[in-house]
């Protein structure tokens, strides 16, 4: 699984890039340090304290001595409003009432015992259609024809609905519909059908229906991790908008496995669980995800910027793709708590502290498409 999955993002990267992270650059870890737990809320009747295990600190990918020495620090956005919390209570359905904070305390034990563990041995991750590293090598080569690509497409449905959709999407907003998957490969070009690939590629990895808080939470973390991914390509200024769209989908798929990990966990649909659950469970969530772009042997500076969003004891020196990250991933989280009724748009706390570009990009985080998946079917391998 690692070694098809190593070869397909190698080939999605492209041999410009830089070369795949090293085990002397990037470390591999087996044991990965989850955050120091904050104290326990107490109520009238107390519950038992969790007990955290106290592993060894998380390995930090350094960031190039040059960035560092002349680039003004960045500084994290912090939003007026609890909006990691907001969202994290939302996709769970709301903490379950009554009940003791037993469930919460073998739900830790669990993460943490994943993070400890061979994640190939102890996660399924859903492999990647496999037309898709077949075309990503056609792509190249400077010498394919858009008929080339368009035979290669077309023997995956689901990514044949994708390129038509696109071109036919308000983007490119054609005069007269586009139905000839020639043509609408010619439209793309080469950064239209990556960006439409990439998408195809992690559909099935996030968009899971496994079990009961994954049939919950997965379609809201699908649509966040989209929103994130085009908010990354949008913002971002003086790097590769590809990579950070790659970066921006990449994102979620650490929480999507831990869900998974509740839904073995926990027989109830819904559970009890104290304020400091969130912010661990959302750090062990983003540990996955980097310690995942590691196996899959990503750019070190996407592994970087999946790690920086782990936070962690030390202040964060923020690379410019983990501070975009950071800002992206916040931003979609607003749109889609608005989108569904849970924020309202015009709280003027929503805005305070962003550029005028992220205002910009999250007042029409809706409209800004890169894609238009209206009306394509689910990958027949994301049926779990």
């Amino acid at each position: 699984m690692a070694n098809t999955l190593s070869k397909f993002f190698n080939r999605l990267f492209g041999a410009e890039q830089a070369a795949p992270v090293s085990s002397q650059s990037t470390p591999a870890p087996e044991v990965v340090a989850a955050p120091k737990t904050p104290e326990a809320v107490v109520t009238a009747k107390p519950e038992p304290e969790i007990a955290t295990p106290q592993p060894e600190p998380v390995p930090v990918v350094e960031s190039p001595a040059s960035s560092t020495t002349t680039t003004e620090k960045l500084v994290a956005w912090k939003p007026a409003l609890p909006v990691d919390s907001l969202f994290f209570d939302w996709v769970m359905g709301y903490p379950g009432e009554g009940g003791s904070f037993e469930t919460e305390q073998t739900v830790m034990q669990a993460l943490y015992k994943l993070l400890a563990s061979d994640l190939n041995d102890a996660v399924i991750v859903p492999r990647v259609p496999s037309v898709i590293p077949q075309l990503l090598n056609s792509l190249r080569s400077k010498t394919v024809s858009a008929g080339e690509l368009s035979r290669q497409i077309v023997k995956d449905v689901v990514l044949v609905g994708e390129v038509i959709n696109t071109v036919n999407s308000a983007l490119y907003n054609p005069a007269d519909r586009i139905n000839s998957l020639e043509k609408a490969v010619m439209v793309l070009g080469e950064e239209g059908l990556r960006l439409v690939i990439a998408k195809v590629a992690f559909r099935p990895i996030i968009n899971l229906n496994a079990g009961q808080f994954t049939r919950r939470a997965a379609p809201h973390i699908w649509g966040q991790s989209e929103k994130c991914a085009v908010a990354c390509h949008t913002l971002a200024r003086d790097m590769d908008p590809f990579h950070a769209f790659l970066t921006g989908l990449m994102k979620n798929v650490g929480l999507i496995i831990a869900f998974r990990l509740l839904d073995q966990t926990c027989e109830q649909g819904k559970f009890k669980y104290s304020p400091a659950f969130q912010p661990i469970f959302s750090s062990v969530a983003a540990t996955l995800s980097y310690r995942i772009a590691q196996r899959w042997e990503f750019p070190e500076h996407v592994i970087l910027a999946l790690q920086q969003q782990a936070g962690g004891r030390k202040a964060i020196e923020w690379s410019p793709l983990g501070h975009l990250l950071h800002t992206a991933d916040l931003i979609a989280k607003m749109r889609l708590l608005v989108n569904h009724g849970q924020l309202n748009s015009s709280d003027k706390k929503l805005r305070i502290g962003l550029t005028p570009a992220e205002v910009s990009c999250f007042d029409h985080l809706n409209e800004i498409q890169l894609y238009d998946t209206t009306g394509v079917q689910q990958h027949p391998e994301a049926q779990t």
